[in-house]
C-alpha cells in the first residue's frame, strides 16, 4: 500500500503511519525556511529523502518512530536523553527549548521514559505515542504519577490541537484528550501505581 501525505496546514503535513512495516505517523514542519521532521519512521519505503540535512526531533526511542535515522547522516537531531542513548547521538533536550516558531518539550508518558512533544505556531503540538499507555499482558497500564504529570503538561499547552501519532488523521482536540486522560486517572488506586485500562474479565 502506498502512504499518504496529508495536508494539516499551510506549513504542517506528515506522512501517514503504516503497518507493515510498523512505522508511525512522520511529522513535516517547514519553520523560517527550514525543513524540520517529528519522528522519522521505520522503513526504507517510510523514509523521506528530504530527511538528509534536516532538523530533526524525535518523539521517544521505539523503532517505529526512530527507525530511519540509520539512514541519515547530516542535519540536527533532538532527543531526551534515553532517545539519544539509543541512537548513539543527537542534542539532549531536558527541558523547554524553543527554535523559532517550534517548541520543543520534554512530555511524561506511560508508554515510554523521555517523551518530546513539539508544539508549532501556538496552534498544534506534535505528541507522538505519549498519550498511550504501555501494553502489560494484553491490557494498556499508565503509571498513575506520570499520568498526573503528562495531564499538568498538557494544560498547561497554548495548542488548541494536538497531533497524535497512529491516530486516524492525527488531529485531536486539546482539551478533550484532557478529559479523557483525567478519566482514565479517575480509576487510580491509592494502593497501586498502576492504572490498567482494559477488560479485566
Amino acid at each position: 500500500m502506498e502512504r499518504k501525505f496529508r495536508v494539516i496546514s499551510e506549513e504542517i503535513g506528515y506522512w501517514e503511519a503504516s503497518e507493515n512495516p510498523l512505522s508511525a505517523d512522520v511529522g513535516v514542519i517547514r519553520e523560517n525556511g527550514q525543513l524540520w521532521f517529528y519522528d522519522v519512521g521505520d522503513g526504507e519505503e517510510n523514509a523521506d529523502p528530504r530527511m538528509e540535512g534536516a532538523n530533526i526531533v524525535l518523539s521517544h526511542f521505539h523503532r517505529d518512530h526512530t527507525g530511519n535515522i540509520e539512514r541519515i547522516h547530516e542535519g540536527a537531531l533532538y532527543g531526551s536523553k534515553e532517545t539519544c542513548r539509543h541512537m548513539g547521538r543527537g542534542t539532549i533536550v531536558e527541558q523547554e527549548r524553543t527554535e523559532g516558531r517550534l517548541r520543543i518539550f520534554p512530555l511524561p508518558s506511560s508508554h515510554a521514559k523521555g517523551c518530546l512533544g513539539l508544539e508549532v505556531d501556538g496552534q498544534y503540538a506534535f505528541v507522538g505515542d505519549a498519550l498511550y499507555g504501555r501494553m502489560k499482558a494484553g491490557r494498556c497500564v499508565y503509571n498513575a504519577q506520570f499520568l498526573k504529570e503528562e495531564i499538568a503538561v498538557l494544560k498547561g499547552l497554548r495548542v488548541p490541537y494536538l497531533l497524535v501519532s497512529h491516530w486516524k488523521g492525527m488531529v485531536r482536540e486539546r482539551e478533550a484528550v484532557i478529559e479523557e486522560l483525567e478519566e482514565i486517572y479517575s480509576r487510580r488506586n491509592k494502593n497501586s501505581p498502576e492504572i490498567v485500562v482494559g477488560d479485566t474479565e
